[in-house]
């Protein structure tokens, strides 16, 4: 582990700095402005503006650094919209938020869009959402701290490699490691006056500037995952100024980032058990036998460098064969290994013996163990950049609510979920010690019984969403008066409007953005229908990617989101 240091030289403090603030520049907040250009390809992927065409554009406005003293200067907030195909029909406009926190909108803006214009106006599930695209435009305001707005960076990025799990590495000398390195990761942070200006506090006020500089009465939105957390605090700060809010695999917004952590690893080891260990024990063309102690030991002794990352990822019967005839591969590799310049080639090796190795006697499952185990052997190759930018994830994670566990908390936190959850991973110790270290004072925050004086809004959510779990979005839709609910029965995913076939879901959040009609009863719910590509027609087009490629492509997106 990498020891960083933490004090800093005035020079290399005022180095860090990752903007300007422009005192007494920006526009009076009485009076917003947003300047629109055509988007750019450091914005935007060049095949979404070459798709799009003038239809995508990239806006920017300024803002107040902090909206309680005027005085503290403006910054930059970035804008995408794609606008309505018929201008003449025109509603009015659907701000987006694809969760995070940390990702940027651009691309999945333009992606979603897409997905509405290919509907088939007269298909019974998907015919609103191509009217959505006609008669709406799709906006996203780029939260403050990523590229398109202002950007916030720490110096120095967090010395703990992804695969390094805290409830894998559980010996005392692996935890000072951990404590060490997370508080001096968040020390670092400290240089940008940025930080104590982003999360939700802010980025309600600055979606509230863009409703007002566009002229809209109120605003309609579509959130997924922190997107709901987002959609439930403008609500509550400005309940007269609401339209038609969809909020998509829910945040338990009514509690804390610590809470929604913490329960993480039961939701998501109980999902686990339900939805991967019995079906796999169930078919013995798995091969994994009956003895569901005997797989969770065998999960429990893989090797620990590919243990927490490749267990966070199963979520499947033959995801799980996969990863346990790896591990038994790994274990037998690693026993020849004489320098750890081995872990370099490994993954060519398990490629290699993955195209020969029979993995079942029954042919759909020996295709689809072998498509989960080259997935999870190809990422031993070089990494791509993750989705997420962790700076800002952990500046509005740490800031925007209280944190209040210990070190010693945490560690206790980590052999539990060692212990009893251990498919849950790490990830709320980690993040659990990066807020500690923070020591941010909570944002304010208004309070949610101000729900009731805003219009209802409709949530809708997977029945075994690995992410935020149903329990939690249950929470979150109690303190939520008046609004509705529908659940996708069996699903397990995180986004869904928009990706499946199920028809309570699909047809209840288009026909509401569409036309403000919410589903009469409190709560909805209806079977999971799976996409079907070759039953589920679109309109013709020949700009635009297949529809099934793009679902596909903004469900993994949304999945490690």
């Amino acid at each position: 582990m990498t020891r960083h240091g933490r004090l800093f030289p005035l020079a290399l403090l005022a180095a860090c700095l990752p903007f300007s603030v422009h005192a007494n520049s920006a526009p009076p907040a009485s009076d917003p402005h947003v300047a629109w250009t055509r988007c750019g390809p450091d914005l935007v992927d060049p095949g979404w503006i070459r798709t799009w065409g003038d239809r995508l554009q990239c806006g920017t406005m300024r803002a107040p650094l902090d909206y309680d003293d005027p005085s503290s200067g403006d910054i930059d907030i970035g804008l995408v919209r794609v606008a309505a195909a018929l201008p003449a029909e025109r509603q009015g406009a659907i701000f987006m938020h694809f969760g995070g926190p940390g990702v940027s909108p651009q691309n999945l803006l333009a992606e979603m869009a897409a997905i509405f214009q290919v509907a088939s106006p007269a298909h019974p599930i998907d015919g609103p959402k191509r009217r959505i695209a006609e008669q709406f435009d799709l906006i996203a305001v780029i939260p403050r701290g990523l590229k398109g707005s202002t950007p916030f960076t720490c110096p120095t990025p967090l010395g703990i490699p992804a695969w390094r799990d805290t409830t894998v590495y559980l010996a005392d000398w692996n935890w000072a490691g951990f404590v060490r390195d997370t508080r001096d990761f968040a020390d670092t942070c400290r240089a940008s006056p940025l930080r104590d200006h982003l999360g939700a506090y802010a980025h309600v006020r600055d979606m509230e500037r863009v409703r007002l500089a566009l002229g809209e009465p109120v605003l309609n939105y579509l959130g997924v995952s922190y997107g709901t957390f987002i959609g439930a605090y403008y609500a509550a700060t400005f309940p007269s100024h609401v339209g038609r809010f969809v909020l998509d695999s829910v945040m338990n917004y009514a509690g804390t980032f610590e809470q929604q952590l913490a329960a993480h690893a039961p939701a998501k080891h109980g999902l686990f058990r339900r939805t991967v260990l019995q079906p796999a024990l169930a078919n013995a063309a798995y091969g994994l036998g009956s003895d569901a102690d005997a797989v969770m030991q065998r999960l429990s002794s893989m090797p620990a460098r590919v243990r927490g990352p490749w267990q966070a990822r199963i979520e499947s019967p033959a995801e799980l064969a996969a990863t346990l005839v790896l591990a038994d591969w790994v274990r037998d590799d690693m026993a020849s290994w004489t320098t750890d310049e081995a872990w370099d080639s490994l993954g060519v090796r398990l490629l290699a013996r993955i195209g020969t190795h029979r993995f079942s006697t029954d042919d759909a499952i020996d295709a689809a163990i072998r498509a989960s185990a080259t997935s999870l052997a190809s990422p031993l190759r070089p990494h791509t950049a993750a989705p997420r930018d962790l700076s800002m994830y952990y500046a509005v994670v740490c800031g925007d609510t209280a944190w209040r566990k210990s070190p010693a908390d945490l560690r206790t936190m980590a052999n539990t979920i060692a212990a009893r959850f251990p498919t849950g991973s790490g990830a709320p110790v980690t993040v659990g010690l990066i807020c500690h270290h923070w020591r941010a004072t909570p944002r304010p925050s208004p309070p949610l019984s101000a729900l009731a004086q805003a219009r209802p809004m409709l949530l809708v959510q997977a029945e075994f969403d690995p992410a935020t779990p149903l329990e939690g979005a249950l929470n979150a839709f109690d303190a939520s008066p008046g609004s509705r609910i529908v659940v996708a029965r069996g699903m397990r995913a995180h986004g869904v409007f928009g990706l499946s076939a199920t028809p309570c879901v699909e047809r209840a959040a288009g026909i509401f953005l569409l036309t403000g009609e919410l589903p009469v009863e409190r709560f909805n719910h209806c079977a999971y229908v799976p996409e079907d590509p070759l039953a589920r027609p679109v309109r013709e087009t020949h700009d635009l990617p297949p529809a099934h490629d793009m679902r596909a492509d903004l469900r993994d997106a949304l999945r490690h989101s």
